[in-house]
């Protein structure tokens, strides 16, 4: 006997023409940038796979090279070791949601001075931080307000804000203020000019030297 598809001949062509699921893992390229910055920089590890680790340099004066990690649910970030067994063992230090983007800066934030003590690990999409843009990122303990370009911007701590300013000081460049409030008081800390690089993006850092007075600034030019 003859066997006949039930299906129409297009449904049948269609059919064999589909893509076949792809068996390699998806991977997301990230770059690495930690603070408060250190004399010496230190390494941490990040899951991989089971019983795989990769290691990522933990420097502060500018992101590392980029680094091709398979998305999971979760990143997670620690030392790697054995126990009495010899079996793989994992200490976690920190973890990141990854975000839905291809390319992805991680930024670590130091919760101590060892790595035992933790991270805070903020995941930033690459491709939507362009040229040129500023991200701001309040890591004191007070109220800041600013304005870059005539862009006007509060941030409450552990808040950051991606500022896209207008060159109003002349070509490539535009004029900078911040502020932070003590009781009900803005109190001027910074004012000056910044450049507008059209191949590079800018983040700044704003933090406390000392638990308290008022917060600095420390800045990473990442160039695209």
């Amino acid at each position: 006997p003859i066997c006949r598809s039930p299906l129409p001949l297009a449904t049948f062509v269609l059919g064999l023409l589909a893509p076949l699921p792809s068996t390699a893992q998806e991977s997301v390229e990230v770059k690495v940038l930690c603070f408060p910055k250190q004399a010496q920089p230190s390494e941490i590890e990040v899951l991989v796979d089971e019983g795989k680790t990769a290691t990522i340099k933990l420097q502060s004066h500018e992101f590392t090279l980029p680094l091709k990690l398979p998305r999971q649910t979760a990143w997670r970030f620690g030392q790697s070791g054995t126990d009495a067994d010899g079996n793989f063992t994992f200490n976690t230090h920190a973890e990141a949601k990854p975000l839905r983007s291809a390319k992805q800066l991680l930024v670590f934030i130091r919760k101590g001075r060892k790595n035992a003590d933790g991270f805070r690990v903020i995941p930033l999409d690459a491709i939507d931080l362009k040229g040129k843009d500023y991200l701001i990122m309040n890591l004191s303990t007070q109220q800041i307000a600013g304005v870059a370009g005539g862009n006007k911007f509060k941030l409450a701590p552990k808040r950051h804000v991606t500022v896209r300013p207008k060159p109003d000081r002349g070509k490539d460049l535009c004029f900078a203020s911040l502020a932070y409030q003590r009781a009900d008081q803005w109190r001027p800390f910074f004012s000056s000019n910044w450049r507008l690089r059209e191949k590079c993006r800018t983040l700044i850092f704003l933090y406390n030297p000392r638990a308290t007075g008022s917060p600095r600034l420390h800045s990473v030019i990442d160039p695209l």
